[in-house]
């Protein structure tokens, strides 16, 4: 009994670590943002994503043309956007 307690508590560790690995990331400008519907499409380089927001406040403030990291996860074969930070403008610097 006591191996199987522990097996069964090894195996929960490792899906826990797993499932961190598993989150992915990827930043770029938003073309377009529907707070209502809770979706998210964001241009980076030649890539193009649209991404499922599970709650609308995570793009409330969100706009197109904005730049923002998105961090998300797969699941059914749609991108689930979990956080989505808006990213700092480069200062511009003058003569």
């Amino acid at each position: 009994m006591k191996v199987a307690t522990s097996l069964v508590l090894i195996v929960m560790v490792l899906f826990t670590f797993v499932g961190v690995a598993l989150a992915l990331e990827i930043s770029g400008e938003v073309t377009a943002v529907d707070a209502a519907k809770g979706t998210l499409s964001l241009k980076s380089g030649a890539i193009d994503a649209g991404f499922d927001c599970e709650t609308g406040s995570l793009i409330k403030d969100v706009k197109v043309g904005d730049k923002v990291a998105v961090e998300y996860k797969e699941e059914g074969g749609k991108k689930k956007a979990t956080k989505v930070t808006p990213m700092k403008k480069k200062a511009s610097v003058g003569c």
